[in-house]
């Protein structure tokens, strides 16, 4: 999730890209569920 190359920053200022990484967590897990849910209805 974290890069300083110049592409991945790009793409990451253009594309929500989902944190999962806290997938056992499930508060953390069900926010970014629903973020992904979000942005997939927006596009």
């Amino acid at each position: 999730m974290e890069s300083t190359a110049g592409w991945a920053v790009e793409i990451k200022k253009a594309r929500h890209i989902g944190d999962f990484t806290r997938w056992k967590d499930h508060d953390a897990y069900s926010m970014a569920f629903e973020r992904l849910l979000r942005d997939l209805k927006a596009g």
